[in-house]
């Protein structure tokens, strides 16, 4: 998969092309990193002490949108950096699929979700094979976070794409090829 390079090289051509709006971000997303970092951590630790009360095996990782995909959502949508939703998330990698819907549940029942902001991906696949269930719930000080759920064989598929998945079956992970 070429995920990784994709989007680093994406990030540096925008920082060569547009220097400008690349700095202006970079300086925003700088400033949301130092307030954001406390609420994600609290929301981390509040979302596993969930899903240990409801039995469900979980790994919960932060994860911060690349600048020119925000850049690029800001400009296509006309929104300002204020009205972005998924600048930072969660993504929650839970065993199997069953435990993915189980614990969209076990998320709307301690966040509440925000509406129109709810996609099945596991039940309708994107056509390049990725799955994952998305959700945008208030969090704390009314901060909205986006969740993303998903397995962890859907992850591999997610992060490496479809070609590496393969080697996932045979219990290998991508990055050690």
């Amino acid at each position: 998969g070429l995920n990784q390079t994709f989007r680093e090289l994406q990030d540096l051509s925008f920082r060569h092309l547009m220097p400008w709006r690349y700095e202006v971000l970079s300086k925003a997303m700088a400033r949301a990193r130092s307030r954001r970092r406390d609420l994600l951590q609290t929301v981390q630790r509040e979302v596993g002490t969930a899903f240990a009360s409801a039995g469900l095996e979980v790994d919960v990782i932060a994860r911060e949108k690349p600048l020119y995909s925000i850049y690029r959502k800001m400009d296509d949508k006309h929104l300002s950096f204020a009205q972005l939703h998924d600048v930072y998330g969660l993504r929650v990698i839970l065993p199997t699929v069953m435990d993915c819907y189980t614990g969209l549940g076990v998320l709307h029942q301690l966040y509440k979700p925000v509406p129109g902001r709810f996609k099945d991906y596991i039940a309708i696949a994107k056509a390049n094979g990725y799955q994952s269930l998305h959700t945008t719930l208030v969090g704390p000080a009314n901060v909205n976070i986006e969740f993303q759920l998903r397995t962890p064989a859907m992850d591999v598929i997610a992060e490496s794409g479809v070609a590496a998945h393969w080697l996932y079956k045979a219990g290998q992970h991508p990055a050690d090829s």
